[in-house]
């Protein structure tokens, strides 16, 4: 359940899942990645905004319900930090400042895309409404987007339960996420944009696995991450010409709230 396993990576970084769980994990984002943006062919054009609602209604639920309070207990640990990565001029709002950031980067390639959408005004047949360099950028962000995630899978201190519920999460996170780039360039992405994300999926992984880094550096990399989730699924949400579906979503928040509460009551009791 922890996208943010940074505060448990410092306190206890021998309990980690198994290699081939976390593979496995990164994996199905790669798959995701190469396969999903064609679940226009399975759901119909009514069933995929029903399914993006749900599956935003879902990454919300986890950032409100879940990850917001591991900023503060990441905020914590770098207000007690005697050793910082770097001298800290604000150690009490850092990681807000690092979730920030990444909420500023996804809003600006979003807002990106849009400027250039209102130019063009319609979509050219090899780019969509963006510039081959927007294009390549754009999803570019996204691939270090994706790079950030399953670095923290690869770091991951949490049980295999945990580890499912983040991969529920985090995989209906980016299944809108991949429908909206292939829609948006659609000749860059299937030969080229696809397998980027995949490989940055594996990448992240592999780096997690096998990089040590400064626990502090983790952590703000973590919160960048939770700024992403937070842009990026208001955007899938409220799409242009608001064709969201508000139950899907509702119904999508509900009850992974109540999956998170659930686990967290049993998971306090063991404590």
């Amino acid at each position: 359940m922890e996208l943010i396993a940074s505060v448990q990576l410092v306190a206890a970084p021998g309990h980690t899942p198994g290699t081939f769980a976390t593979l496995g994990v990164a994996l199905l984002f790669a798959a995701i990645y190469l396969l999903g943006g064609r679940a226009n062919q399975l759901f119909g054009e009514s069933g995929l905004r029903r399914f993006h609602s749900f599956a935003a209604g879902i990454a919300v639920s986890y950032v409100f319900v879940y990850i917001m309070p591991e900023l503060h207990a990441i905020r914590e640990v770098h207000v007690q930090a005697q050793n910082d990565y770097i001298q800290r001029l604000f150690p009490e709002y850092s990681v807000y400042l690092a979730a920030l950031i990444g909420f500023l980067i996804f809003y600006g390639l979003e807002s990106m895309v849009a400027r250039s959408r209102e130019k063009v005004g319609k979509k050219d047949d090899h780019y969509g409404a963006a510039t081959p360099r927007q294009a390549y950028i754009h999803i570019g962000g996204f691939a270090i987007y994706t790079w950030l995630i399953t670095f923290q899978i690869g770091q991951s201190s949490q049980g295999l339960v945990s580890l499912c519920i983040f991969a529920v999460a985090m995989g209906l996170h980016l299944a809108p996420i991949t429908n909206r780039l292939r829609s948006e360039y659609p000749a860059v992405y299937e030969p080229r944009g696809a397998i980027v994300l995949a490989l940055a999926s594996l990448a992240g992984w592999a780096c997690g696995r096998t990089l040590n880094l400064p626990g502090p550096l983790v952590m703000d990399m973590a919160a960048i991450v939770a700024g992403g989730v937070i842009v990026n699924a208001a955007i899938a949400e409220l799409p242009r010409e608001r064709k969201a579906s508000f139950w899907s979503f509702f119904i999508g928040a509900a009850a992974y709230t109540a999956l998170l509460l659930i686990l967290s009551h049993f998971e306090n009791g063991e404590a």
